[in-house]
């Protein structure tokens, strides 16, 4: 049986207030046809659809016409939602779904009521084990499922995820093809640079031991790098990776699907690994502005999105205005100064940017300089604390 595996679409995500929407939607045209002229089987898809709990309709668009597409061509799919997505929102629109042939799984929920489910695909017994993304202040919920008493289980995060694991994958056998779905961090795992490093700490770290021996093959979603998981065969478990270039920390790195090769009882096989070339690449250029004004021609042609970096030896007011306006592919622009940093005097368009986008331009505007990591982080969690709380039943 032929699978495609992928994950974090992120489709709704913009890059300093551009919305990256219609490459996620040519990306996903792509992947549709390439199930189409593969014959695949069955698409797994690991999480982060979207890159916030309340899309876009563009985003939703463009994610629900994948899914119409694959399910034209008769081509079933299994989804769970990551750290970005509203499980009560997936969960919502599952039983439409159903109609173009997918099995979403919002919410974690256990053997027996949702977890885990069987399909017969190409003559196949298909075992499926899904577990979305669950928070650490979460989890106990979960286990409260599996003994209906949290007080007395108030574990750390992988003792809760062994659990969880355990119970889901219990009936795994080898005379089906037994499939894991997670959007998780497991140890060892490398950082694209574009992840939301909140989810990606310590405290959500997982050993590769929690992963079962019966398991057919493990479809990771989170970590935006394509990579195996330490401590597994390569073919086993891996990362699908995003398929764009999220972030200019990804500057380089090969975005696409996985295609594999899974029988019941046989070793599972990575078939290719598949590129993505619908979306725009991300570069960032570091120069001194006699350098600029040299390769400003050459820079007008890179078909993707630009970050410079400019070296000055005194403040050049305007500067930032003129370069976007003969560089139409320059996303930012940061100024280099000796001893000061120039302050950027744009103002924050809520319009066009997302509320944690707003904060970076409003900390950019009032101290001068870009809005820490960790503090953007720590402002976005607390965000969606929010959302999450607003959404939930």
């Amino acid at each position: 049986m032929k699978i495609l595996h992928t994950a974090d679409w992120h489709a709704g995500r913009s890059l300093h207030g551009v919305d990256r929407t219609p490459e996620v939607e040519a990306a996903l045209q792509e992947i549709a046809e390439l199930a189409v002229r593969e014959r695949v089987d069955l698409i797994l898809i690991a999480g982060d659809l979207f890159d916030s709990k309340n899309p876009s309709a563009a985003a939703e668009a463009a994610v629900f016409g994948f899914f119409l597409l694959i399910g034209r061509a008769g081509i079933p799919s299994v989804v769970i939602a990551g750290n970005h997505d509203s499980p009560a929102r997936l969960d919502a629109v599952g039983g439409i779904l159903r109609l173009a042939h997918v099995r979403a799984v919002g919410r974690p929920l256990v053997a027996g009521q949702g977890g885990t489910f069987e399909l017969w695909i190409a003559g196949e017994r298909v075992r499926v084990a899904a577990l979305p993304f669950i928070s650490e202040r979460r989890i106990v919920r979960v286990q409260e499922l599996l003994t209906g008493d949290a007080g007395q289980h108030r574990e750390g995060y992988q003792q809760g995820m062994r659990k969880l694991i355990g119970n889901l994958t219990q009936d795994f056998t080898p005379d089906a093809i037994n499939l894991l779905l997670l959007h998780t961090t497991m140890e060892g795992a490398t950082l694209a640079n574009s992840e939301y490093v909140f989810h990606s700490t310590e405290s959500y770290t997982l050993p590769p031991d929690l992963l079962p021996e019966a398991t057919s093959y493990v479809a990771l979603g989170h970590m935006h790098k394509s990579q195996p998981v330490a401590g597994f065969a390569a073919s086993r478990a891996r990362y699908s990776g995003s398929i764009l270039q999220l972030d200019f920390g990804e500057q380089g790195d090969d975005k696409g699907v996985l295609l594999l090769n899974v029988a019941p009882g046989q070793p599972t096989e990575l078939l290719e690994e598949v590129s993505i070339r619908s979306g725009r690449r991300l570069r960032r250029v570091r120069l001194g502005l006699e350098e600029l004004e040299r390769r400003t021609p050459e820079l007008a042609t890179f078909d993707g999105w630009l970050k410079l970096s400019i070296d000055l030896d005194t403040p050049r007011p305007g500067l930032k205005e003129r370069i976007r306006s003969a560089l139409p592919n320059v996303l930012t622009v940061e100024l280099n100064l000796p001893e000061a940093e120039e302050r950027d005097e744009r103002g924050v368009d809520l319009e066009h940017v997302t509320l944690s986008e707003a904060y970076g331009q409003y900390y950019l505007s009032e101290k001068g300089r870009d809005l820490p990591r960790q503090l953007g982080e720590t402002f976005r969690e607390l965000y969606e604390r929010v959302a999450d709380a607003e959404l939930s039943p």
